[in-house]
């Protein structure tokens, strides 16, 4: 049965009752406050026909002994005494449990759990105070919006709802948009690091829990959400909380392009205003897999010789024992390059579920990220074979070029790569043709008929053709190669 029999929960008690003629509440109550009767939809000072009732825990006051000898004066000095103190019969119903209780007492009656998150939901209908609908989450937050599908068990099928979180107020259909109220603290400490003027880029923004609050402080916000949906909200709810245009614009789009088009055409007058400037990324399953973004997001010329360097804060989840490293790991790994002298705070927001923790992680942006200078410091290509004047010579730290950081010097190894690559890639082509075409002449060769007083002439398959004016530009292009690496010492 999917009804909670809620009869079941009738059970008569002895309760008991202090009663007092002629005496005022608010002389006995300070003494007796502690001992107070309290349970649900119960009132434990009551008017009777002798005088007022105080009903109190029957667990811990039974008879007049049970108050300690201070407490039993405190009353004598009021008129009080044990012929005060009486029991009264009483029969606690369903309403007057909590839903601990309750829950408690049907747990262990349903083993199987065939009807049990239909008892659980009737409970908490019951009992949540404006509760309208309960629902039970049917698969993991797995797709590419980060809501999930559910089924409604209590209530009304109707998942719009409103929320008011650090002096804003959020509308959204809960069933299309992400939310997460555990998240209230967190979206209020970040906040508090901002400061009026300061730039906040919310690159996975939802609804605005981050992005409405910074607004009305009047930061200058930029968010961006990929689900249509959340997007749709999130520009419902900046008017519906009258935030001033001038300190807030959203964008619908995946993060990548934001950072990569919005972000980076806006950051170069930012810096070099010296504004302070944050970004945030709370998408806990993917967000680290956006950092790489980051890197080289910004020309040299771009970036201000004394730059104050941009924080990030992103949000991932740590499942093991060693939260902090882990979390640690996945940002070096979201980089592509050791980024630990770059992360100034890993800090535990909450506990998930057993060994897996989201973990905020705070980074500094400095400025050879985002010209991407301290990505190439690596060996682009270890052990590079290059054929050089005949012979093979292995060239180590190829592109790694000491204290240059020209443009042109970078645009030129880049070029130089390239060109080698395709060079070889051609004549990886080339060699795997004339292969083939060898191995079918042998083969023709092999089948042919025995010759006869006029052999025939047996035909050759054709080799590729050599285009000579190709042959001759490739081998320029690797010659030029050749003297641009002697030129840069590489």
């Amino acid at each position: 049965m999917t009804e909670l029999d809620k009869r079941l929960f009738d059970k008569k008690v002895q309760i008991t009752c202090l009663t007092l003629t002629g005496i005022k509440v608010s002389q006995v109550l300070p003494i007796i406050k502690k001992y107070l009767f309290k349970t649900e939809h119960f009132k434990p000072i009551q008017h009777g026909e002798n005088g007022v009732n105080i009903f109190l825990n029957p667990e811990v006051v039974k008879e007049w002994s049970s108050f300690p000898t201070e407490t039993q004066k405190a009353l004598k000095d009021l008129n009080l005494s044990e012929a005060n103190l009486k029991s009264a019969d009483h029969t606690l119903t369903y309403d007057n449990f909590s839903v601990e209780d309750v829950l408690k007492a049907i747990l262990p009656t349903d083993k199987e759990g065939k009807y049990l998150k239909f008892h659980k939901s009737e409970v908490l209908f019951d009992k949540v105070p404006g509760c309208k609908s309960v629902v039970n989450k049917v698969n993991m937050i797995d797709n590419t919006y980060r809501n999930f599908k559910m089924e409604v068990l209590k209530g009304v099928d109707d998942m719009l709802t409103t929320v008011k979180e650090n002096s804003c107020t959020f509308k959204f259909d809960f069933s299309k948009v992400y939310w997460n109220s555990r998240l209230c603290t967190e979206h209020e400490r970040i906040v508090k690091m901002l400061n009026p003027g300061d730039v906040l880029f919310d690159v996975f923004a939802g609804v605005g829990p981050f992005a409405l609050p910074a607004a009305k402080k009047k930061c200058q916000v930029y968010a961006n959400d990929l689900n249509p949906e959340s997007f749709d909200w999130l520009v419902y709810n900046a008017k519906a909380n009258k935030i001033d245009d001038k300190y807030f614009k959203s964008f619908n789009k995946d993060g990548g392009d934001f950072i990569k088009q919005d972000m980076k055409e806006l950051l170069p007058n930012l810096l070099r205003d010296k504004k302070n400037v944050y970004i945030v990324m709370n998408l806990p399953a993917l967000a680290v897999e956006f950092l790489s973004n980051f890197v080289g997001l910004l020309s040299e010329s771009a970036i201000p010789e004394t730059v104050k360097p941009p924080t990030v804060f992103v949000y991932c989840f740590a499942k093991g024992e060693d939260y902090n490293n882990i979390a640690k790991n996945l940002v070096v790994d979201g980089f592509g390059f050791d980024a630990s002298d770059k992360i100034v705070e890993l800090f535990r927001v909450r506990t998930v579920s057993s060994m897996k923790e989201m973990m905020r992680v705070k980074i500094r942006l400095d400025g050879d990220v985002l010209s991407g200078d301290v990505g190439k410091k690596r060996k682009l290509e270890d052990g590079l074979d290059v054929e050089r004047m005949g012979k093979n010579k292995k060239i180590n730290n190829v592109f790694k070029v000491a204290g240059a950081k020209s443009l042109k010097l970078k645009a030129k190894a880049k070029a130089i790569k390239n060109d080698l690559k395709n060079i070889k890639v051609k004549t990886k082509i080339k060699t795997t043709e004339i292969d083939k075409a060898l191995v079918l002449l042998q083969d023709k060769v092999r089948q042919s008929p025995a010759p006869v007083q006029k052999p025939e002439v047996s035909q050759k398959s054709k080799l590729p053709t050599v285009n000579k004016e190709q042959a001759l530009e490739t081998q320029k292009k690797s010659n030029e190669a050749m003297e641009n690496l002697d030129k840069m010492q590489l």
